[in-house]
């Protein structure tokens, strides 16, 4: 993992641990959606839970740095997944408008 933050914002970036609040920011989500991502997508960041969770005193944190390796990691997909919709380079399209001449009619 990395332990730059280039993938996030400036005030999340600096933290250690981040909230369930603070993923719903970034990502622009609902917090089923995030509980959702956690639970179906092994990728997806894992929760810690800091206190004590037998007498429900206890809080639920992310750690930053992995939450910035999926970013990275979403980020790096999407990329490559778009490439496919990416207009062909100059000279593909140079090679294939010389063929687009207008047909001849046929011989009669």
């Amino acid at each position: 993992m990395s332990d730059t933050n280039t993938s996030l914002p400036k005030w999340l970036s600096g933290r250690r641990y981040c909230t369930i609040k603070d993923l719903m920011r970034l990502f622009e989500v609902s917090r089923a959606t995030i509980d959702r991502w956690h639970r179906e997508n092994p990728d997806f960041p894992r929760k810690h839970k800091f206190g004590n969770p037998f007498n429900e005193n206890c809080s639920t944190r992310f750690v930053v740095p992995e939450v910035n390796a999926y970013v990275a990691m979403v980020e790096g997909d999407r990329a490559e997944w778009t490439k496919q919709f990416d207009p062909v380079d100059s000279d593909t399209k140079q090679r294939s408008s010389d063929h687009t001449e207008t047909p001849k009619s046929p011989p009669m």
